[in-house]
């Protein structure tokens, strides 16, 4: 790539990257390239700001010293020690590409000094210390840790690699510095290529390095570095043959004889990295061991067949080698979902295709798969889809080898991972014979069972009464198994045609798919309609008149879903008999003129009859047809859909438009209809006004979908008439011109953007051209037009939509055309009515923030924000539109905010430098500058306040554009203007635009500010500034100077509660400054009393902070507690938490006089303590609980709060009784997450203190059936939890919690039904599927919870060993 030479010197270097005569360039006593090279170094110190010139001088450095190199040239040795100072300055630079070259730079000096210096020529290979002195200095700068940046570990790599001794100076103490960086990603890379290099050369430190890569990975949580780091690097320095393999190598004789060679390091020192994971005590957390065995598992590694046992080599072919089974039997059965996906992949992933599953690997499989079916992440369900693949390409491929052998006898020995079932005659399994001649392995006949066993399980999960979690996971499922591709690998079928998995589909698999098009979910919907057009079910009898009937009655309801259904069955039934489409089409027009003659007569005959369901089936059948050939559809739609469907549309639209058009949001009842319905109650009103509203923009919407259609499909086949066109034109013109509907205008904008989209591109003269409607409604809005036929909201309704419909579908050959004009029309204010300029700023923000026109727009965004700015100083309409339009021009110029600002500080991604936006914008230098000296009103100063925040000056700034006039103008706002938001704002922006220079001014004239004297406005501008300055390093000191003899002159006494919090904020940023909390005016203070607390909770004067007065106003007190409640007991000094408990409970005594919120934190507080609470503070804690709760004058309604006294009461009271189970149980109907988890904290004490046994009491069961409720809670965090209580139940020496859904499961069996596998009475009166025809779904209800049970009960006791009856369950209590 060419080198552009850019910058202020040394632009005629650039001859230097080309070709060049090394002879003239290195010719006389002072060879030329000397000069050339003195120059450059000059450059780069000099012009140290200007980044071109950084630039463009680093790669000549580099270029001069390779041509050095090339020439074999020396290089003076005075030149060493500048390009090293040179290197420093340069390494951390913002640009990237001189970071490059300096390291370049660097390995290039470096080679020519080892060429050229005699010690280093003459220094023994193994010596260390013989490094000349050079060489030294430069190892000793490097390994200091005064810079953190990636090119001086890249320079320590290339010393280490040229200088090979000096890996000894790479010690422990350097790489536990380094280990600490590898959690950042912009040092990850570089740290583990000196990591690698080391182990590879320093095996005396594999037991170190392994330790701190455990450590430090786990501890940042990630493990994923050693898969996508530290593995590639270590395959990529491999240099050694596969370990303690055979190699051939011919001997003087000239023979071949085979010789060891020697072990692989890499696989050497994983090996141990495996060995201490799994010796770790205490061991690390499961999940990152398993993600780090599977990395090494999922990585292709030679196998290993060491001779020397020493070596303890892993064979990285199978997960058994590498993690004890007990591991990860634990795994698969463990509460977090993230650690059972990992022990899934664990066992599904693996390199090498062909590795055979072994029985318990089949065993594990099948418990995974059967408790994972309702996995709620979307991200986790598609995670173990993946694998799910990946399982079913190791099947097929490791099954192929043994179908291709033919067993000679039913006698021979099978190898050692057949299952032991399989294995004996009496199973039935062990015939493997098919046929006199086909003989099946019993290896791929376990495969087969697996398979169907898998298949069975997915159809059984699509009941109804299962969750959408379940049911999307069994479709997601069965698109993969019925699909042949999943289980080929290299165009092998041997197992795919034996397994023949088609055969299984019959009537009942058939009937449970066609279940699912009734979801709810549009998801579960589709995927079941691909999965019956693609699966073959084979000869169905499908009884035709009742599928037809079931589709009539749900398009009879109004209800979305119904008719979402109703449309999925028919589009099945049409692929079925694609010859019946123009037959159901007719129908639908037939039954909706019926239905129109209904609600000709009352519009209220609408909610009845609805129009919207037939419409939407119209629409569908529209968009996919099934009728074939080109000729016969084309005369279809113009008999049936031009001639017969437009005019009933056009029907429809003149019934429904009353109630669309509406001002009314909330729907309306038309006054001829609202006489009938006298004496009805206000909600039933609003009821049927919803209804009616629905059932009215729904019809509207789907005509304009049908019109939409219209265009799109017959319009191009020039079929349709003039007429035909400027009618969908004048429905689409008059719904973005005048309705005020947002879902029927943004459903229409559509429609138009299609017509527009055919007329620029249609030939026909006779046809409207959109250009034409662009002038039209431009002129409208300038006000040559009558406006009244717009809509006059604040948003302008539909007519951006119209504006922006024409532009965007415009062709490129009109060169933007439509785009100028419109915006050269609406940007001219001049002689504009206030209405006008409101439509036009509106029509504007959506030209700009539209994705399509960014690059189209990008020439009036100039002028756009000028005017936005000027627009400010309007009313409150146009006020209103031009801030829209700034918010969204600001978004478009600097980018989407990647985080909620919840300050005016603007993330430094969302800024740009003065340079880069000025020399884009280059009128608004002047313009801003102009603005800020004008007096204007707050909301026209505010915009160009925004707009400096997002700009700063670069250290590297150049001339152009210089933001330091700004200050001056700014200050003045910050220090006189009256309005505390404009002050605020101008600060914010001094702060953001200023450079070294500027704060340095800023930081003196706070120095000698006169704050005795200054106004309250002064004040806070000034404290203001003071505490932006102090969050540089450099300002510190002096800052804190100045806060100091503020504190000291005790002047803060008079100043407002606003200032006084200023300054005690900034007080406590300080250090060593402190002040009496007597002299605050406690009483005059409210926002100050927060930063007071905060000093007084971690004051050291602990006796004195218990006698200050400040413990006397409640105010204050609340403050306190509000304070720990959020921060936890750490905000507050040890010894002063004894007096803080004592106040607590003595304003529970109190509590009368507390809100809910603040004795919701006295609650808090005093459970948090509950650990190290005095026990005669306890007892008095649990008094007052107990007369709280019980006490009829206690008003407390907020749950939180009752959940809180609850935990604090059975805290102290192990006694189980009715009243706290039927709070637990009310507990997981409500939707405050975090009353549910106190309940569950609660309920869960009382959980753990039951014993494992066969039977329990009455109390017990009740206690248990109500906490058994959260472990199928909605929120995953609670099941989680509710299942770490629970588990103990289940089985008494368990080690970890187990999945919620087992645990589930087993509860129900062992606990409440006594080891009884009959649960009918658990689920016999609920019903599976809401029986009622709402308008609109329910949406408190928690959709994870299931109205039948799942799973496998007796393969998963067997597989945690809870079949059996325990000893500790005779001891019965009664």
């Amino acid at each position: 790539m060419p080198v552009r030479a850019a910058g202020k010197a040394i632009l005629d270097l650039g001859y230097i990257h080309s070709r060049v005569d090394t002879e003239d360039l290195f010719a006389g006593d002072t060879p030329k390239i000397y000069g050339e090279l003195e120059r450059t170094l000059a450059a780069s110190e000099k012009y140290l700001n200007d980044s071109d010139t950084v630039i463009f001088s680093t790669v000549t450095l580099k270029r001069i010293l390779t041509i050095f190199l090339s020439a074999k040239k020396p290089l003076p040795q005075y030149f060493w020690d500048k390009i090293i100072l040179h290197i420093r300055r340069v390494w951390n630079y913002s640009a990237d590409c001189v970071c490059y070259d300096a390291v370049e730079t660097f390995a290039s000096l470096l080679t020519l000094h080892l060429q050229q210096c005699a010690e280093c020529l003459e220094r023994p290979a193994t010596d260390s210390h013989a490094n000349c002195d050079w060489i030294n200095e430069i190892t000793q700068w490097l390994l200091e840790p005064t810079s953190l940046c990636r090119a001086r570990f890249k320079c320590i790599t290339h010393l280490v690699v040229q200088c090979p001794t000096l890996r000894l100076n790479l010690g422990e103490d350097f790489f536990r510095r380094v280990y600490d960086l590898i959690k950042n990603p912009s040092f990850s890379t570089v740290v583990f290529e000196l990591v690698v290099d080391n182990i590879f050369h320093r095996e005396d430190l594999w037991d170190f390095h392994c330790d701190l890569i455990l450590l430090k990975l786990t501890e940042n949580h990630d493990v994923k570095l050693i898969k996508t780091r530290l593995i590639p690097m270590l395959q990529k320095y491999q240099v050694t043959n596969i370990g303690d393999s055979k190699n051939k190598k011919k001997n003087k004789n000239g023979v071949e004889q085979e010789t060891e060679a020697p072990t692989n390091i890499a696989v050497r020192f994983l090996s141990q990295l495996i060995n201490q994971l799994n010796s770790l005590n205490p061991p690390i957390d499961l999940h990152s061991h398993l993600e780090i065995i599977h990395a090494l598992l999922t990585t292709t590694w030679p196998r290993q067949k060491a001779t020397d046992e020493r070596l303890h080599l892993v064979d990285f072919s199978h997960w058994s080698q590498c993690v004890p089974e007990t591991t990860l039997s634990t795994a698969i059965f463990h509460v977090d979902t993230e650690v059972r996906l990992s022990a899934f992949r664990l066992i599904v992933e693996n390199p090498r295709r062909n590795v055979v599953f072994h029985e318990n690997d089949i065993e594990y499989i099948k418990v995974f798969l059967d408790s994972n079916m309702a996995l709620q992440s979307p991200s986790a369900r598609h995670s173990l889809i993946a694998t799910y693949k990946m399982m079913c390409q190791r099947l097929g491929s490791s099954a192929e080898s043994f179908l291709k052998k033919k067993i000679a006898s039913e006698k021979e020995k099978e190898p050692e991972s057949v299952c032991s079932t399989l294995e004996d005659d009496n199973s039935g399994r062990a015939k493997w014979k098919l046929g006199e001649e086909s003989y099946i392995h019993p290896i791929p006949e376990s495969y087969i069972a697996l398979v169907k066993w898998m298949s069975k399980l997915a159809f059984e999960s699509l009941s109804p009464k299962g969750n959408y979690c379940r049911r999307i996971m069994a479709l997601m499922q069965i698109d993969v198994l019925f699909n042949r591709e999943s289980f080929i690998t290299d165009g092998k079928t041997l197992f795919v045609d034996k397994l023949s998995l088609d055969s299984t589909l019959g009537s009942d698999r058939h009937m449970l798919v066609i279940n699912c098009l009734n979801d709810s979910y549009d998801i579960v919907q589709s995927t079941a309609l691909g999965l019956l057009k693609r699966l073959d079910f084979g000869n169905i009898n499908l009884d035709e008149d009742e599928y037809i009937s079931e589709v009539t009655q749900l398009m009879n309801s109004a209800r979305t879903r119904n008719c979402s259904a109703a449309g999925y069955r028919i589009q099945y039934y049409l692929h079925k008999h694609p010859d019946r489409y123009t037959v159901f089409v007719s129908r639908f027009i037939e039954d909706l003129k019926k239905r129109m003659q209904h609600v000709e007569k009352e519009l209220m005959n609408i909610t009845k009859y609805p129009l919207h369901t037939i419409l939407s089936m119209l629409e569908l059948l529209l968009r996919n047809p099934t009728l074939q050939g080109d000729g016969e559809l084309d005369k279809y739609y113009r008999e049936q859909i031009l001639d017969q469907l437009i005019p009933i549309c056009h029907g429809v639209v003149a019934i429904v438009t009353p109630v669309v058009h509406n001002m009314s949001p909330e729907g309306c009842i038309p006054e001829e209809v609202l006489e009938t319905l006298q004496g009805k109650t206000t909600n039933a009103l609003a009821e049927i006004s919803q209804h009616l509203l629905v059932c009215c923009w729904r019809a509207h919407k789907h005509v304009s979908g049908i019109f939409s259609w219209i265009v799109e499909a017959i319009a191009p086949k020039n079929t349709m008439t003039k007429t035909e066109i400027d009618t969908i034109k004048s429905y689409y013109w008059t719904q973005l011109t005048e309705c005020k509907h947002v879902g029927a205008f943004e459903s229409a904008s559509e429609g138009f953007e299609q017509l527009c989209q055919f007329l620029w591109t249609n030939t026909n003269d006779t046809l409207p051209e959109p250009a034409v409607w662009l002038d039209e409604i431009v002129s409208t809005i300038q006000g040559e037009q009558d406006l009244s036929s717009l809509c006059a909201t604040r948003r302008s309704a539909g007519l951006p939509h119209l504006v922006l419909s024409i532009i965007l579908t415009e062709p490129k050959k009109y060169k933007n055309a439509a785009l100028i004009r419109a915006a050269g029309s609406l940007l001219n204010m001049e002689e504009k009515s206030a209405e006008s300029r409101v439509h036009s700023l509106n029509v504007m923000k959506a030209i700009i923030q539209n994705s399509k026109l960014s690059e189209r727009a990008a020439f009036c965004y100039e002028e756009t924000l000028r005017v936005a700015i000027d627009a400010c100083r309007a009313d409150w309409s146009e006020r209103n539109a031009a801030s829209q339009l700034f918010a969204a021009l600001r978004t478009k110029i600097f980018g989407v905010m990647r985080s909620a600002q919840k300050t005016l500080e603007v993330d430094q991604k969302n800024r740009k430098s003065n340079y880069e936006f000025f020399s884009k914008f280059p009128s608004l230098y002047e313009y801003l500058f102009k603005q800020l000296q004008i007096e204007h009103s707050e909301f026209s100063f505010l915009p160009l306040l925004v707009l400096l925040t997002h700009l700063y000056t670069p250290e590297s700034s150049t001339e152009l554009y210089p933001l330091r006039p700004f200050i001056p103008p700014l200050l003045e706002i910050a220090m006189h203007d009256k309005r505390e938001n404009l002050r605020t704002h101008a600060v914010a922006a001094i702060l953001a635009i200023s450079d070294i220079y500027a704060k340095e001014d800023l930081c003196s004239w706070i120095e000698h500010f006169q704050f005795k004297t200054a106004r309250q406005n002064h004040i806070h501008s000034f404290l203001m500034l003071m505490e932006g300055l102090y969050r540089s390093e450099e300002y510190r000191k002096r800052i804190q100077g100045v806060v100091k003899q503020m504190v000291e002159a005790k002047v803060f006494k008079q100043w407002s509660d606003t200032n006084i919090n200023a300054l005690l904020s900034i007080v406590n940023l300080c250090e060593d400054i402190d002040y009496d909390s007597y002299d605050v005016p406690l009483q005059a203070i409210c926002l100050a009393k927060r930063p007071l607390i905060e000093k007084m909770l971690l004051s050291r004067e602990v006796f004195m902070t218990e006698l200050s007065f400040i413990w006397k106003d409640i105010d204050a007190r609340k403050e306190v507690y509000r304070s720990i409640s959020r921060g936890g007991w750490e905000v507050c000094n040890p010894y002063l938490r004894a007096h803080v408990l004592n106040k607590a409970v003595g304003d529970l005594e109190a509590a009368h006089l507390f809100p809910q919120c603040d004795a919701r934190n006295i609650l808090k507080i005093l459970f948090t303590a509950s650990t190290y609470i005095s026990p005669e503070v306890a007892q008095r804690v649990n008094t007052l609980i107990h007369e709280c709760l019980d006490s009829p004058n206690l008003n407390w309604t907020m749950p939180s709060t009752i959940a809180y006294a609850m935990k604090l009461k059975y805290t102290y009271c192990s006694e189980l009784e009715p009243k706290v189970i039927s709070w637990i149980r009310d507990c997981y109907e409500l939707d405050d997450p975090e009353t549910k988890e106190i309940a569950v904290d609660v309920g869960g004490a009382f959980v753990m203190r039951l014993e494992t046994k066969l039977s329990y009491t009455e109390l017990e069961k009740t206690l248990i059936a109500a906490f058994a409720l959260f472990l199928q809670d909605e929120s995953e965090y609670i099941r989680q939890k509710a299942s770490t209580y629970m588990s103990g139940l289940v089985k008494h020496n368990l080690s970890t919690a187990i999945n919620p859904a087992i645990c589930y499961l087993l509860v129900l069996k062992w606990c409440l039904n006594d080891g009884n596998e009959e649960f009918a009475k658990f689920y016999g009166d609920t019903k599976c599927e809401e029986q009622r025809d709402d308008l609109f779904d329910a949406c408190a209800v928690n959709q994870y919870a299931e109205y039948s049970l799942f799973g496998d009960i007796q393969m998963y006791e067997a597989s945690l060993g809870v079949s059996e009856v325990n000893p500790e369950m005779y001891d019965i209590e009664f």
